[in-house]
């Protein structure tokens, strides 16, 4: 089967809201920290992306609203399962674009 006749998977976002998503360094680290299926508290996630607790804060508002995290019992932030990579993967693939978080980001 060709690549050609595979259908496309239907977008879960609009393409506005996937550019807001990726349109920030801080969001695509905090996606890929999330995306090794761990829970983690807004400290640690700040910790490993760099930025304040504030910062990151500010950040996960935004991934929450677009449904893309949620927070839970103890404030444990999880990427919600439509967004997380396949097993042995770092890809999520957005319906409008395929997007790695294995990569550094220049």
């Amino acid at each position: 089967m060709s690549e050609s006749n595979i259908a496309p998977k239907a977008p879960l976002l609009s393409l506005a809201q996937v550019m807001l998503l990726l349109s920030d360094p801080a969001r695509w680290l905090l996606m890929r920290e999330l995306s090794r299926d761990q829970m983690l508290p807004v400290g640690e996630l700040g910790r490993r992306i760099g930025h304040s607790p504030s910062n990151t804060s500010k950040h996960l508002l935004v991934l929450r609203r677009l449904g893309v995290v949620s927070v839970s019992y103890g404030r444990m932030y999880v990427l919600m399962p439509a967004f997380r990579p396949a097993p042995g993967t770092a890809t999520i693939d957005f319906g409008h674009c395929v997007v790695r978080l294995d990569g550094a980001l220049v």
